[in-house]
């Protein structure tokens, strides 16, 4: 695996709860399943062994997201860095599929947000193969 790019966890959220990140207003979140798109510009392994730790700083939005959450799968791209473009073709693709929060982990550019939720699908072979994408667990 190239040491940058984009990573997609798949999480799992078993009850539906009332979650807080950050700066963005508290909000209830559905039981299922949740795509969250993120990027690292370098050290991608490191930036995923740090989502799959348990004792963390919590510092980004998808942080406050997982400490509740379970992380079911980890996904790359490897020298991909575009997190809206691959949202919006995930959108596309999944017609259930939605955005979970507003500006969610997206405080930093123009899109909707990075966290997609998924509903009760979570079988993304198929979606790993439309986009490219290499899964790591």
């Amino acid at each position: 695996m190239k040491d940058k790019g984009l990573y997609l966890l798949l999480l799992e959220l078993e009850t539906g709860r009332t979650i807080k990140a950050g700066r963005l207003p508290a909000k209830y979140f559905q039981p299922g399943f949740y795509l969250y798109v993120g990027r690292a510009k370098s050290r991608l392994k490191q930036r995923i062994a740090r989502h799959l730790r348990d004792r963390k700083k919590i510092f980004w939005h998808i942080d406050y997201f997982a400490s509740k959450a379970s992380i079911r799968e980890v996904w790359t791209k490897a020298n991909y860095f575009d997190e809206c473009r691959i949202v919006c073709r995930i959108l596309k693709l999944i017609k259930k599929a939605r955005i979970a929060q507003e500006k969610f982990g997206a405080s930093d550019c123009r899109c909707c947000g990075h966290l997609i939720y998924l509903g009760t699908e979570s079988n993304l072979e198929k979606l790993g193969e439309k986009l490219g994408l290499k899964k790591i667990s």
